[in-house]
């Protein structure tokens, strides 16, 4: 009785915690407001010329009447599902693959240089022999996607599924667990922060290559769209796709971090607790 009396309210503390106000947000969001307004203030003057910076004004009125016409939605849900599908398949082979280097050291020697090889290839370099391989359209972007946000989440997912708690280790043996149950019960709850580590970057570079797909060779997405509004020197037009990816980047961040709170819910940052 005396242990479930003094651990229930924890639980509605945390979530206390969790949800309280936070000012940094509102910090950040004024921030945002008087840069908008310098921009702007500088637009309208004439301070700038209008080929470096647009008002935002303009560019906010060219994002609604976009996002109105369904302009920017039909490239808006291109480049999701190339990113999203690129991202889920690479996240997959990257773990899977973190899994067996992490449980056979000879083949994490043999394999790694090969890996770290592959990454230091520029991925602007690959891609058009990947639109060559695959074709224009959305299969040659998810595999660009797929190649672009490999590496960190393999190198991040191999680090956390090493085991370095040697009392763990040596108490499971001692009980003797097999292979798989310290894989289950060792590797992979440790390995939880770094795998979420490698999916908050494995999704922006997501973004990123799903992009770079768009730059290369495509007749859908955000990032043709920003090029056809290059093409027409269309400023506005390509400031309007710029805020539409960082707003899909934030956005995306922010569900990886909510799905980690939701996943991962035993790990508790304490390191800025008060003492």
């Amino acid at each position: 009785m005396t242990v479930s009396s003094t651990a229930s309210p924890a639980k509605p503390a945390l979530l206390a915690t969790r949800w309280r106000f936070r000012p940094e947000y509102l910090v950040s969001l004024l921030l945002v407001m008087v840069m908008v307004s310098v921009a702007e203030y500088a637009a309208q003057r004439e301070m700038v010329s209008s080929l470096i910076l647009p008002a935002p004004s303009l560019v906010f009125r060219v994002l609604v009447e976009g996002i109105a016409d369904g302009y920017y939605l039909g490239h808006l849900g291109s480049t999701l599902y190339a990113m999203l599908a690129g991202f889920a398949l690479s996240a997959l082979v990257a773990i899977t693959i973190a899994g067996i280097l992490a449980s056979s050291e000879t083949l994490e020697r043999i394999l790694t240089p090969f890996i770290v090889a592959l990454q230091s290839m520029p991925k602007i370099a690959i891609a058009p022999l990947i639109v060559l391989w695959f074709g224009f359209g959305d299969v040659s972007k998810i595999v660009v996607v797929a190649v672009v946000c490999f590496f960190p989440m393999m190198v991040n997912a191999l680090q956390g599924l090493k085991i370095r708690e040697r009392d763990h280790f040596e108490l499971m043996q001692s009980l003797g667990a097999n292979r798989w149950q310290l894989f289950a019960n060792l590797r992979l709850l440790h390995a939880v922060p770094y795998m979420f580590a490698g999916l908050h970057l494995g999704i922006i570079f997501a973004l990123i290559g799903t992009v770079v797909a768009e730059f290369v060779g495509t007749a859908s997405g955000i990032g043709y769209a920003l090029l056809q509004s290059k093409a027409q020197f269309d400023v506005a037009g390509v400031y309007a796709c710029l805020v539409l990816l960082m707003i899909l980047g934030v956005t995306l961040n922010a569900i990886t971090r909510f799905i980690e709170r939701r996943a991962a819910y035993w790990i508790e940052d304490v390191s800025r607790a008060a003492a």
